[in-house]
């Protein structure tokens, strides 16, 4: 398993935050509440896709709604891997605060 980027680590952190499952707009938001940084949603999706193929997202079609017009939602779910990637990345974020001299002073 390898440390994620930015981006894959904010989108499947933002998936799991949602509950583990979600469609595209709910985690656009959350990307956005969480990195305070936009994201457009072909970015959004393109990664989405990068994720799914690297095996630490799987989607799913919804059923189809009215709301919609007949359309149905893509879910995306984060995997196993997927955990187990954030998990690491979260491990390497632990490990390079650890010990780490107070950033504030130098801010001055």
């Amino acid at each position: 398993m390898g440390v994620l980027t930015f981006k894959e680590e904010m989108i499947l952190a933002a998936i799991w935050k949602l509950g583990g499952s979600a469609h595209g707009v709910p985690i656009r938001d959350k990307v956005i509440e969480i990195s305070r940084k936009n994201i457009v949603y072909g970015t959004l999706y393109n990664s989405l896709e990068y994720l799914i193929r690297k095996g630490y997202v799987e989607s799913i079609k919804g059923e189809p709604t009215p709301e919609r017009g007949g359309k149905s939602k893509t879910i995306y779910t984060i995997t196993v891997s997927g955990k187990k990637a954030l998990m690491e990345t979260k491990e390497m974020h632990e490990t390079i605060w650890q010990d780490m001299p107070d950033l504030k002073p130098g801010l001055k």
